[in-house]
């Protein structure tokens, strides 16, 4: 009997060390109107369990790709409203004055103290004009934080788009593309949510509100 206890006391100690810490969570806060454009907000949360805190303390770059999906509610087949946005984001830390730098392809959108959260992002969903008022929607978001080859997705571009030459050409809008459409099978490791809205009423979704 006492084998048997210190053998279920093994196993439980073993599986609260494979546990994983706390799931990634992406949630759509708010949907507003901006001049035409449906834009979301989204809220990032536990972006940095110790695995992650330590890359990017080594001096390693996480990156977040958020895949957002806007669907029309059907009684039998749900359709998507328009093509799914696909947004990456570059997570770095600046070691001098702990503070995490967020960017996307653009440049720098946002600095935070270290392991804050959440992680506020914006994106445009697409024109107001694809929301019918007569008819039901929600928003699907898929995330997935994690580390790349970074150098080996630089080198490839180069191979494909040609070197940056600082100027804007069909080369650089090329690697733009090329490093917004990373795919989920890029990720050396990563932690993965999956969440989606209540159902939307159109006139809701463009007058604005909170999911």
């Amino acid at each position: 009997m006492r084998c048997r206890s210190a053998l279920l006391l093994i196993v439980l100690a073993l599986l609260g060390v494979a546990a994983p810490a706390a799931a990634l969570d992406a949630r759509v806060m708010e949907v507003r109107l901006a001049g035409g454009t449906l834009r979301a907000a989204l809220e990032i949360r536990d972006m940095f369990p110790a695995k992650f805190q330590s890359i990017l303390t080594q001096g390693g770059a996480l990156h977040l790709r958020l895949q957002l999906e806007l669907w029309e509610d059907r009684a039998i087949w749900d359709h998507l409203a328009q093509p799914a946005l696909v947004t990456v984001f570059r997570i770095i830390l600046d070691p001098s004055t702990r503070q995490v730098s967020v960017s996307d392809r653009y440049g720098e959108i946002s600095r935070q103290p270290a392991w804050q959260e959440p992680l506020t992002v914006r994106l445009d969903i697409g024109r107001a004009e694809s929301v019918d008022e007569r008819n039901k929607y929600y928003l699907r978001t898929l995330a997935t934080l994690g580390t790349i080859a970074e150098k080996e997705a630089t080198q490839a571009g180069e191979a494909v788009f040609g070197g940056d030459d600082g100027s804007v050409s069909l080369g650089s809008m090329g690697r733009m593309l090329f490093h917004a459409v990373l795919q989920v099978n890029d990720y050396l490791q990563s932690i993965s949510a999956e969440s989606r809205t209540r159902t939307l009423a159109g006139r809701d979704v463009k007058a604005g509100v909170r999911p």
